[in-house]
């Protein structure tokens, strides 16, 4: 597990793998360094080169560490070590415009976005994904923070101007008011669904995230739903996310792809719906290697490059 310290996920796929008969350490991140000559690649983990240590890498890396984390995957790619989610991947599931251009490419529905950098051009996308109230979305924002509800399109215009003087690109989004406080996390392994609960604002809030304080039910999806998740992940070619989606008057809509999602915790997908994910992800790994090895599948590693 190449991980950034998410002690509860990576004590749980401890548990999961060595239940099943397999050997399983874990990789803290900020431990590991590369060499890139071509006479003598190697990762290295604490000053030890592990480069043929390990059959599979689970990737869980957080926000804050995406950058070198993505270094250290790449480099175990370029060394044929396989992965479940490649770097390619991960890196379109954290930006949020690159992936919705994906999901747009691969004709999964989400609601109306726009992107622009003028203020003119600013104000004409708002107008055209249905003015407001609007949504307003960081692309690099996670678990509900750098989102904002905004029911005014100079209030939109102020953090617009905000968020230039940092210079933090910023995605409007039309407001699906049917769905507000209300959504799914769908948990993506492979080509299915393995688990979904639906997650409830408690205080009025228009998002649902539990770690802002929403609450947390077990969820059937339709087949139609189930298929929408599933395409989405593969859009952009991940085999491990958190698909979150909202059920509006005109269908299921995706709002965000989670990337090394959470599934412990109290109001964590596990508990909530009883079914072993980490279990899951490590039989998953396992034979989509198994796959890979023996020529099938091959698109795990390469599709998303393309």
């Amino acid at each position: 597990i190449l991980t950034t310290n998410q002690i509860d996920e990576d004590n749980r796929f401890i548990e999961a793998a060595t239940e099943r008969g397999h050997d399983i350490e874990r990789i803290e991140l900020k431990k590991c360094s590369v060499n890139v000559c071509p006479e003598s690649a190697a990762v290295f983990y604490d000053g030890v080169d592990i480069s043929k240590t390990y059959d599979i890498i689970i990737p869980r890396l957080n926000v804050s560490h995406t950058g070198y984390g993505l270094d250290i995957l790449r480099q175990f790619q370029a060394m044929d070590v396989y992965v479940t989610d490649t770097a390619h991947s991960i890196e379109l599931g954290r930006d949020k415009l690159r992936c919705m251009q994906y999901l747009l490419r691969h004709k999964v529905p989400f609601p109306k976005t726009g992107f622009a950098d003028s203020k003119d051009d600013f104000e004409n996308i708002c107008k055209t994904i249905g003015g407001a109230p609007l949504i307003l979305k960081l692309l690099e924002g996670t678990e509900g923070t750098g989102v904002f509800l905004v029911d005014d399109i100079k209030f939109a215009e102020n953090i617009k101007a905000t968020c230039i003087q940092f210079d933090t690109p910023i995605l409007v989004q039309e407001f699906i008011s049917e769905s507000k406080g209300n959504d799914l996390r769908c948990f993506v392994v492979g080509e299915k669904v393995v688990a979904t609960m639906k997650r409830e604002s408690q205080d009025g809030d228009f998002r649902a995230n539990v770690s802002l304080g929403g609450h947390s039910t077990s969820e059937e999806l339709s087949a139609e739903e189930e298929e929408i998740a599933i395409n989405a992940a593969k859009a952009i070619g991940l085999h491990v996310a958190g698909v979150d989606m909202i059920r509006s008057n005109k269908g299921a809509l995706i709002i965000e792809i989670n990337v090394s999602p959470d599934f412990c915790g109290e109001q964590g997908i596990e508990s909530v719906t009883g079914v072993d994910v980490a279990g899951a992800i490590i039989d998953y790994a396992v034979q989509s290697k198994k796959e890979y090895d023996n020529g099938e599948g091959v698109w795990l590693q390469s599709a998303a490059a393309t």
